[in-house]
């Protein structure tokens, strides 16, 4: 009975830690690095962002 009752308490805190990982993941912002502030590739990836230029004959894309 005691292992019936543990098992059970096991899948209830799994399902709920999975309903509060889904809400969480929704509800953030869309960046892909999430909540992290703090990573090289953020900082390369806001950079370029900043000082991308806007018209077409400037990115790799189209040939001058």
């Amino acid at each position: 009975m005691i292992q019936v009752l543990l098992v059970l308490v096991i899948i209830a805190f799994t399902v709920v830690y999975s309903i509060y990982a889904i809400i969480k993941n929704i509800r953030k912002e869309e960046s892909p690095c999430g909540d992290c502030n703090g990573c090289d590739v953020k900082k390369e990836i806001t950079r370029n962002l900043k000082t991308a230029k806007k018209h077409p004959s400037s990115c790799g894309c189209n040939p001058k």
